[in-house]
């Protein structure tokens, strides 16, 4: 008797749950349109989501092609015409770019040996006349640099003393130009405080 009256007492306590559940069901079930507008406002709000995240993906990658035009301009500028005629491609550009900084790259490199050979024949030239000619004037070349122009290179010389006849540092240099083969196009030359400063312009074959 005990165990039955146990199990009655289980079972019944079963059908009370299952009747509050199915009574909460009926509860949430006796108004479909709240619950559909439940649903229509949670997919709404997903749509919503997802449609701000196309706009702001889509305004990136504008900006960002926006960016590429811009760049890919600026490079096209900076490359001879005659590298990119008849390519349109911007990967064609930045191959012919690539092989333009290669290019001017070998130029520097020759330049920067002509200018250390240069220096050198300069200094030697000058220190065998100071000792050959003892009553020299006594210019000394200072400082040579030596710049990429269009075209050519723009070599500045800076000297002290006086620069006379055919042993100043001037003609000295402008001799071993033409021996290296250099089409010298300019010279100017400029005297402050005690110092004479030459600019050559020549067109140097690389």
């Amino acid at each position: 008797m005990f165990f039955l009256s146990i199990y009655i007492y289980t079972i019944s306590k079963y059908i009370i749950e299952q009747d509050l559940i199915l009574g909460q069901e009926s509860l949430e079930g006796s108004d479909p349109g709240q619950k559909m507008a439940q649903e229509n406002q949670h997919i709404i709000l997903v749509t919503s989501d997802n449609d701000e995240r196309k706009i702001i993906r889509r305004e990136v990658e504008k900006q960002r092609r926006t960016n590429m035009s811009i760049l890919c301009a600026s490079l096209r500028s900076s490359l001879p015409f005659e590298l990119i005629k008849g390519k349109r491609s911007a990967s064609d550009h930045i191959g012919e770019a690539v092989n333009y900084i290669q290019i001017l790259k070998q130029k520097i490199n020759a330049l920067q040996v002509k200018r250390d050979r240069l220096k050198l024949m300069v200094n030697s030239s000058l220190l065998e006349t100071s000792i050959d000619q003892p009553e020299h004037s006594g210019a000394v070349v200072k400082c040579v640099n030596i710049n990429l122009i269009p075209g050519g290179v723009e070599i500045a010389i800076c000297s002290s003393g006086l620069e006379e006849g055919s042993n100043s540092p001037l003609s000295e240099f402008m001799e071993i130009l033409l021996q290296e083969g250099c089409d010298v196009v300019s010279c100017v030359s400029t005297l402050a405080n005690g110092r004479i400063f030459h600019a050559i312009k020549c067109e140097v074959p690389c």
